[in-house]
């Protein structure tokens, strides 16, 4: 066991020094993998803009009030239900006249609502590639909505205490997270293709090696100088030629 764990060790301490060795390649990759991503991002990917209206859940009545109506979990996903209704939806398209670029669902897909913890506050956000598009659609859908409610619930309108506004900067894509995803993703390719090349090299470099996988114990080494290194590649290439 204590001889595993030192071929083990020494595996280690190699395989280290053979990604310390090529080091620069893969800093050069993950530069090449960030500027790609950056240029990506910046050319070819649409950013899209957010706006988002809020409407706060209220009655002056002495009647059945809005409040009522959103106490528990179940009345609050009717509420939202009821603003994402087919019928908000084609009342919004035909009044902005925007039906060549969205259809029902469409549509739908781009707004989201959210109603924080504790409140009685609903945040309806609308995303588009044109902010301005943006604000337009998520206040047509809320002055819609709210009168879709009023109709059908039979109880007064909810108050619009925030309109939609034209966003400055988009919410997607994330320039910066997309350049460091992808700086790492070339430091994570590059690594495990070294660590591959290195475990998939079964050729023999040292006298050590020849003891590891032979099994011959190495009486002797004769130690090959840079100049006839270069000597037996000459000799070797001019062999080929040859051929």
């Amino acid at each position: 066991m204590e001889q595993r764990n030192d071929e083990l060790e020494i595996n280690l301490v190699e395989l280290f020094y053979v990604i310390k060795s090529k080091i620069l390649v893969i800093l050069l990759t993950a530069v090449v993998f960030a500027a790609g991503s950056g240029l990506y991002t910046h050319y070819l990917i649409t950013p899209m803009y957010s706006s988002t209206s809020c409407i706060y859940v209220l009655s002056n009545d002495s009647g059945v009030s809005y409040y009522d109506f959103m106490i528990g979990s179940s009345i609050t996903v009717d509420y939202i239900e009821m603003i994402k209704s087919d019928t908000v939806m084609e009342r919004t398209i035909e009044n902005l006249g925007i039906e060549d670029s969205y259809s029902v669902e469409s549509l739908k897909s781009s707004i989201s609502i959210s109603n924080p913890t504790d409140t009685r506050i609903l945040k309806i956000s609308v995303t588009n590639a044109d902010p301005l598009l943006a604000k337009e659609i998520v206040d047509e859908v809320v002055e819609v909505a709210i009168d879709r409610i009023s109709e059908v619930m039979n109880v007064e309108k909810p108050n619009i205490y925030e309109k939609g506004k034209v966003a400055v900067a988009p919410i997607s894509p994330s320039m910066k997270k997309n350049v460091v995803m992808a700086g790492m993703l070339g430091v994570l390719l590059s690594m495990a293709l070294f660590i591959i090349i290195y475990l998939m090299d079964d050729r023999i470099h040292s006298a050590g090696d020849v003891e590891k996988y032979l099994g011959i114990n190495v009486l002797a080494s004769i130690p090959i100088v840079e100049e006839q290194r270069e000597q037996i590649k000459i000799d070797r290439r001019k062999r080929l030629g040859k051929k």
